[in-house]
């Protein structure tokens, strides 16, 4: 006699902490804890409605401690953040790595917790197909996104940086020098940028 097995059933979610990317609003202001890996792009059509239908004078607060993930979704947060009337604002804590340093671009104020671990890195993936097919991929996303991503932290890192960035390497900080290449990308002090560059080198 065969014997039946059932999986066991999806646990139920029992309030709002149980989502992958829990939201909680109070009056005008909405905390979105993106805390977990950046994941498919369908976790975060929550965020981009209320985004994307906010008014002038709200405010939304992105608590950011991941390690990156799909390039696809920072994408689509960060349109989201560009196009909305809201005033976006990231806490960063833990590690805010990859694509997770590029949605924190694009806020309009940064607070950093003590701590931190942020990294900047290329891209990493694969493709599937047949050869000519993952060839035409791979040339494709590696002259846009190599594009993008200069234009992405244009006036973060210095130009000689973003080479760096595209040739491999990764690039580490903390709270201190976070604050300070983003106070300088604000006000576009280049020259500020740069002097960061050369203590660096020099440690």
């Amino acid at each position: 006699m065969e014997e039946l097995i059932f999986g066991e059933e999806p646990r139920q979610k029992t309030s709002v902490w149980d989502d992958y990317v829990p939201i909680v609003t109070s009056g005008r202001t909405t905390d979105v804890y993106l805390t977990d890996a950046i994941d498919a792009p369908k976790e975060y059509n929550k965020l981009c409605h209320i985004l994307g239908t906010a008014y002038k004078g709200d405010t939304v607060v992105l608590h950011i401690n991941n390690g990156g993930g799909y390039v696809d979704s920072g994408f689509m947060i960060t349109n989201a953040i560009k196009n909305s009337k809201d005033t976006v604002k990231a806490r960063l804590s833990g590690t805010v790595a990859s694509v997770s340093t590029i949605i924190s671009m694009f806020c309009d104020d940064i607070e950093v917790a003590d701590y931190i671990q942020f990294m900047i890195h290329n891209y990493s993936g694969g493709a599937q197909g047949k050869g000519h097919e993952m060839k035409a991929q791979m040339e494709f996303t590696d002259s846009e996104l190599n594009k993008a991503f200069t234009e992405l932290y244009g006036g973060f890192l210095t130009e000689h940086e973003m080479e760096l960035v595209i040739a491999g390497k990764d690039i580490w900080m903390g709270k201190s020098e976070l604050l300070k290449r983003w106070h300088a990308r604000k006000v576009g002090d280049k020259e500020a940028i740069e002097a960061i560059e050369a203590e660096r080198k020099a440690k």
